[in-house]
């Protein structure tokens, strides 16, 4: 009787399990530009949903299923919910006409690529499910391979074949490297999950632990030279996962060692004249704010607290962008900011026995010191010597983009059409040759 039922119990969550992977988001297809008056049409893909409900250039989304369009926080939440086949409600203005529109949501097609196999999967946590997208070589059987970790914000995997992620991937497959990437939280067809905005760090650091430990599991990667690539705050976490699974090698690009507070202070001296502040004024900003994160990232007081402090109320307003409520600052739920400010890197990164390779682009205006990436080196050669080296790129900014300084990578950072074209190329290539002077040694 037992076993009768252990089978039928096999036999129901393989059913599960299939009926899950059958489930996937849908793709709404459109970019645009928001407003309190909606989501202003600037681009419908062909296959998405707006394409097949007939939307144009130029519409404007005033409600999309009953949730009032009124900037890209209501348009996000929203339409990132959809599953294929959901219907879709639209209130919509065209020209000076108002009107509603139905359709049904459209499936997100699946990735293909004339250089790769592209295997999607999932990884399963105790509390939520997670997608994953593997790129392998074709007909590759004993590939080494990257674990790509990325930076804060909580962008889908889905949309890394689009832009500079694409390009650095596709120069990794052409070197011989398989490319594993995990969805963040809440992301793409995750299911069960906390949102990523809500999410904290250590939600994040068990995601990509389980995306190494799903490299590993791959059948076809060379067991003895599995990398991680960490980018921005991607490049804080890869530590913290390098010092418990001994990858052959670890590159940090474009990030911090630093306590968190410590260095957006000095973000902020070399970003606000960038944004028109002068020196005098960015300087009393710095000054005015540095009372603020003390008590944020040290005294671990949340913004609702500090904005009672009538001194604090119009700066917590703007600068950590607080709204009575909402947990979200810079993109992420604040518990996050304070718990990266927490993280002991020095320990970290002295407990890396591997290959280190620190990056750092002279025209990154966002992780803007190179004092960062020289104290990885600096530290994890203290506890193995030789193991890390530092690679100084002039032209390379935070986007993998090429730009000759500060002021132009900051002109450029939300050009799509800039990026696209200088994407900067002798880095990927720099990386691909590391990683193999690393496995010949």
């Amino acid at each position: 009787m037992r076993s009768i039922f252990a089978l039928l119990l096999i036999i129901a969550c393989s059913a599960a399990h299939a009926q899950m992977n059958e489930l996937r988001k849908a793709w709404m297809g459109a970019n645009g530009t928001f407003s309190n008056r909606g989501m202003a049409i600037d681009t419908v893909m062909q296959g998405g949903t707006f394409h097949a409900m007939g939307m144009k250039k130029g519409d404007t989304i005033i409600v999309l299923n009953n949730a009032t369009i009124k900037g890209a926080d209501d348009w996000y939440d929203k339409a990132l919910s959809f599953y294929t086949g959901d219907k879709i409600n639209l209130v919509y203005k065209r020209g000076k006409k108002i009107a509603p529109k139905t359709g049904t949501a459209v499936m997100r097609p699946y990735e293909t690529s004339d250089i790769a196999d592209v295997q999607y999967g999932w990884v399963d946590m105790s509390d939520c499910t997670l997608r994953t997208i593997v790129r392998k070589p074709k007909g590759a059987a004993n590939a080494p391979a990257i674990l790509l970790i990325p930076g804060y914000n909580c962008g889908s995997i889905e949309n890394y074949n689009q832009g500079s992620y694409g390009k650095l991937i596709n120069t990794w497959l052409r070197g011989g490297f398989a490319v594993i990437t995990i969805e963040k939280s809440g992301l793409g067809d995750s299911y069960g999950c906390v949102p990523c905005i809500e999410a904290d760090l250590a939600m994040d650091i068990r995601v990509f632990e389980a995306g190494y430990k799903h490299m590993e599991s791959l059948s076809f990667v060379d067991k003895n030279n599995l990398f991680i690539w960490g980018h921005s705050m991607g490049g804080v976490i890869a530590p913290l996962i390098a010092e418990k699974h001994k990858p052959r090698g670890v590159i940090a690009y474009a990030t911090v060692f630093r306590p968190w507070s410590e260095f957006l202070l000095e973000m902020h001296r070399v970003q606000l004249p960038l944004d028109g502040k002068t020196y005098a004024e960015t300087e009393d900003y710095v000054r005015g704010v540095q009372k603020i994160y003390y008590e944020f990232f040290r005294l671990k007081k949340s913004p609702e607290e500090l904005h009672q402090n009538p001194e604090y109320a119009a700066m917590v307003e703007k600068d950590m962008e607080y709204k009575p409520g909402k947990t979200d600052m810079w993109g992420r739920h604040w518990r996050f900011w304070q718990q990266i400010d927490s993280l002991d890197l020095a320990r970290s990164w002295a407990a890396v026995d591997a290959r280190v390779l620190s990056v750092f682009g002279g025209a990154d205006f966002v992780a803007c010191s190179e004092l960062e990436h020289e104290l990885i080196v600096h530290t994890v050669n203290s506890t193995h010597p030789g193991n890390a080296m530092h690679m100084h790129i002039p032209d390379l900014d935070h986007l993998l983009t090429r730009n000759p300084d500060w002021p132009s990578a900051h002109k450029h950072f939300m050009d799509a059409k800039y990026k696209a074209a200088n994407f900067h190329q002798e880095y990927a290539d720099k990386l691909v040759s590391w990683m193999k002077s690393v496995m010949a040694q």
